[in-house]
């Protein structure tokens, strides 16, 4: 089966990615939508496909961002709430017509639990899927970020490569709710953290 994994830099998807690359034939692809981290984001992405030798296909889709933050007083760290509607629909359409089977997202249970309408959006991507021929996957979307957050580990990852913070800063800042997430995880998974704090 040839895959298709949305890869952020995050500990999700970059355990999702040394998870599957011991499994299947599995490229990754990674957006620009104008998020704050998206630097470090990068600096994450590249390291993991390094590692694995893993294809990389990225989109520049920046300006989306900028329409999106206008209006507001503030530019917000994300400037796309809902972007998984856009980012998904974007990686079934390029997947259906560069021949892969399946688009990988590595959402987990906390996600869906802080985005109450997620359920029905995902649901809803993965009839486009079906529609498309190209089925949506979200093996994780039971689990914890402890849970694969430990698979990841067990499969190779260095954690300590993943980039969480939503305010794009070299060091992590630990106030953040990614941040928060983060740190919860190790935590729970009784894993050290390694992760560089601004705190």
């Amino acid at each position: 089966m040839k895959s298709l994994l949305l890869l952020s830099g995050g500990m999700d998807s970059s355990s999702a990615a040394y998870i599957l690359s011991k499994m299947d034939d599995v490229d990754a692809i990674f957006f620009n939508y104008g998020q704050r981290s998206f630097k470090q984001q990068k600096k994450a992405v590249m390291k993991v496909v390094k590692d694995l030798e893993m294809k990389l296909i990225e989109v520049d889709v920046k300006g989306l961002g900028d329409v999106f933050a206008q209006g507001e007083w503030m530019r917000p760290h994300e400037p796309i709430k809902h972007r998984n509607v856009i980012l998904v629909s974007t990686a079934l359409t390029y997947a259906a017509e560069k021949g892969y089977d399946e688009v990988v997202l590595a959402t987990i249970n906390e996600d869906c639990e802080y985005e109450p309408n997620k359920a029905t959006i995902l649901r809803d991507l993965k009839i486009l899927g079906e529609t498309v021929g190209v089925k949506l996957s979200t093996p994780f979307v039971n689990l914890s970020k402890a849970i694969v957050l430990k698979m990841g580990v067990k499969n190779g990852l260095d954690p300590s490569i993943t980039y969480s913070c939503m305010l794009g800063h070299e060091k992590h800042c630990g106030k953040c709710s990614q941040c928060e997430h983060r740190k919860i995880a190790f935590k729970s998974a009784n894993i050290t953290d390694p992760t560089q704090y601004m705190e």
